[in-house]
C-alpha cells in the first residue's frame, strides 16, 4: 500500500480534480463528514470558510491510498481509521473519494482519496501535522501485515531501517501533468539524459550529447545545472541522471562555466527556435498526401469518439442538477401554496382578528404605544407580525436552495472546462501514438516488408528461404539429376570454418580469423 499525503489549500480545484470523471471510469463520493453540503465543491468551501477565521493558509490534509493489492471496502475505512488516528485527524471534517482509473494495461484500478479539514473549530486553529512522511510509511507497513499483504520492497527497506534506492523514477504531480500532456513519461527522460551523461567523456561531450538528444543545458537559478526538453519543461540534472550523486555529476562538469551557459528563458527560446527550424525543414521535404489525409481522419475519428464520451458525461451531470432543480421547484411552490392556505385559514378565525384589533389600537394610541409596544414585539402578540416573519424565513431558505443550485452549475462548467482540457490532453497523446505507429508502418514499407502480412511461423519461413534452407527437407536434387543430401546449419558453418582456416593458412603472419578482401572483387 502506497500513502501520499499533503497539506495544501485550494479546495474547489481539488474537488474539481477529485470529481473529473473523463480521467476515471468512475468516481464515487464514498463519505462525506462534518459538512452540511452533499457535495464535494460545497464542503470544501465550508472548510474554507472555517478556516478564514484562522492564519492556516493550507487548511486541508490530502491523502491518496494506492493500494498493491485489492481492499474490500471496509478494509478502506479501517485503513483511514487508522491513518487519521495516528496523524490526529480523528473527528475531523472529511471526504472520502474511490475513483478507478485505467492502467498501463487498460485494466481499472480502484484507489482513495481522503480529504481533511485542519481546522479545529473549538480551538480555531489548524491542526499540527508533523513528520508525515514517516508517520504514513509506519503505518503502511502496519497496514500490510495487518491485511496480510506482502511488503513492497520500499517498504521492506523501511521497516528495517535501511537505505532504499529506487530503480524507477518515481514521479511527482508536476510531471505527471507533463506526461498526460506530452505523452513522455519521466523513464524515458532519464534514460535519454542518463546515455548522454554515460557517453560524454567530458563536459563539452555531454552538452552536446544532450544537444543532439533533443535537450538544451541551461544553469538554474536556484540550481547548477537544468535541463530543458521539447515542450520547453524544466528539470533538474541531477534528478535525471540515474545512479550518479550530485557530487560525481558536478566534478564531471566541473569545465562548464555557468556563464556561458544560457539562461532558463535563453533556453526554452532556443528550443522554440530549433522546433521552427525543423518544421520549416520538414515542410519544405514535403510528405505524403495520402498518409497525411490517413492520419487527419483518424485524429477526426479520434476526437469524436472523445467529444462523445465527454458530451455523455456532461449530459448525465446536468440532467441531475436539472432533475434536482425541478424538485426543489416544485417542493418550493409546494410549501408557499401550504404556508400561504394555513396564513389564510388562521386568519379567518375569531381570535386572530381579536388580537389583530388590539394590536391595531396599540399601534395607534401613542401612550399605548410607548409601553406596550416593546412588549407586543418581544411576545409576538401581533399575528401579522409573525405571519411576516413566517414568509421571510420562507423565503430566505428557499434562495438560499436556489443558491445552491446555482452553485453546482457553476461547478458542472468549470468541470467540464477541467475534461475538456484533458480531452486535448488525451487527444494529443493519441495523435502522438498514432504518428508514431502510422511513422513506423512506413519506414517498414519502404523497407519492404509489410508487417501486417506476417503472420505466425512465417517469419520463420522468410528467414529460411533468404537463406536457402527448407526445413525438413533432407535430400534435394542437383542439376544432373542426382540426389545430394542437404547440408544443415552446423555442416554449413563447419564447411565455413574449414574455408576460413584454409584462407588462414595461405595468408603469411597473418593471424585471427579475420576477412580479407581481395583485389579482385
Amino acid at each position: 500500500m502506497i500513502l501520499k499525503g499533503s497539506q495544501r489549500a485550494n479546495g474547489g480545484d481539488l474537488a474539481i480534480h477529485l470529481m473529473n470523471s473523463f480521467d476515471n471510469e468512475s468516481v464515487e463520493l464514498a463519505d462525506l463528514r462534518g459538512a452540511v453540503a452533499d457535495d464535494l465543491s460545497g464542503a470544501f468551501a465550508e472548510f474554507e470558510a472555517v478556516a478564514a477565521g484562522t492564519r492556516a493558509e493550507k487548511y486541508l490534509y490530502s491523502l491518496s491510498i494506492n493500494p498493491h493489492e485489492p481492499l474490500t471496502r471496509d478494509q478502506y475505512m479501517e485503513a483511514i481509521a487508522v491513518i487519521e488516528e495516528r496523524l490526529g485527524l480523528e473527528g475531523q471534517p472529511r471526504a472520502v473519494v474511490f475513483h478507478v482509473k485505467p492502467d498501463g494495461d487498460g485494466v481499472g484500478r480502484e484507489h482513495c482519496h481522503v480529504v481533511w479539514s485542519r481546522i479545529d473549530i473549538g480551538a480555531m486553529k489548524a491542526i499540527h501535522i508533523s513528520h508525515d512522511k514517516s508517520k504514513l510509511m509506519d503505518c503502511a507497513c502496519d497496514l500490510a501485515h495487518r491485511f496480510g499483504h506482502e511488503l513492497p520492497p520500499g517498504l521492506k527497506a523501511w521497516e528495517e531501517k535501511r537505505p532504499f534506492k529506487k530503480d524507477k523514477l518515481e514521479p511527482s504531480l508536476a510531471e505527471k501533468a507533463q506526461t498526460d500532456e506530452t505523452g513522455i513519461t519521466p523513464e524515458q527522460r532519464r534514460e535519454d539524459i542518463t546515455a548522454a551523461y554515460e557517453q560524454a567523456d567530458g563536459a563539452e561531450g555531454f552538452r552536446a550529447a544532450l544537444d543532439g538528444a533533443g535537450y538544451v543545458l541551461a544553469r538554474g537559478d536556484k540550481r547548477g545545472f537544468v535541463v530543458i526538453d521539447q515542450q520547453c519543461d524544466v528539470h533538474s540534472l541531477t534528478r535525471y541522471v540515474k545512479g550518479r550523486k550530485a557530487r560525481e555529476i558536478k566534478a564531471k562538469l566541473a569545465g562548464l562555466d555557468p556563464a556561458d551557459l544560457p539562461s532558463v528563458d535563453q533556453a526554452k527560446q532556443i528550443m522554440h527556435d530549433r522546433l521552427a527550424r525543423d518544421r520549416g525543414e520538414g515542410q519544405n521535404k514535403g510528405g505524403d498526401d495520402q498518409g497525411e489525409a490517413v492520419s487527419a481522419e483518424r485524429i477526426t475519428q479520434m476526437r469524436e469518439a472523445l467529444e462523445r464520451e465527454l458530451a455523455g458525461l456532461d449530459a448525465a451531470r446536468r440532467a441531475a442538477i436539472t432533475e434536482k432543480e425541478q424538485e426543489m421547484l416544485t417542493r418550493q411552490q409546494g410549501e408557499r401554496m401550504q404556508l400561504h392556505a394555513a396564513q389564510l385559514s388562521e386568519s379567518q378565525r375569531w381570535g386572530f382578528r381579536v388580537r389583530r384589533k388590539v394590536a391595531d389600537l396599540i399601534d395607534k394610541t401613542p401612550g399605548l404605544r410607548s409601553v406596550l409596544g416593546p412588549l407586543q414585539k418581544k411576545a409576538g402578540l401581533d399575528p401579522a407580525d409573525r405571519h411576516k416573519a413566517e414568509t421571510d424565513a420562507l423565503a430566505k431558505r428557499h434562495d438560499r436552495e436556489r443558491s445552491d443550485i446555482e452553485r453546482r452549475k457553476r461547478v458542472a462548467d468549470r468541470l467540464t472546462t477541467r475534461e475538456r482540457q484533458s480531452l486535448e490532453k488525451r487527444l494529443a497523446r493519441d495523435v502522438r501514438k498514432t504518428q508514431k505507429l502510422e511513422l513506423a508502418a512506413r519506414q517498414t514499407q519502404e523497407r519492404g516488408v509489410d508487417p501486417t502480412d506476417m503472420a505466425r511461423g512465417d517469419l520463420r519461413e522468410g528467414f529460411n528461404d533468404a537463406a536457402d534452407f527448407a526445413e525438413g527437407i533432407e535430400l534435394l536434387d542437383d542439376d544432373d539429376g542426382e540426389e545430394e543430401h542437404a547440408l544443415s546449419w552446423s555442416e554449413r558453418e563447419q564447411q565455413l570454418d574449414e574455408r576460413r582456416g584454409h584462407d588462414r593458412d595461405n595468408r603469411r603472419g597473418r593471424k585471427g580469423r579475420g576477412y580479407r578482401r581481395d583485389d579482385n572483387d
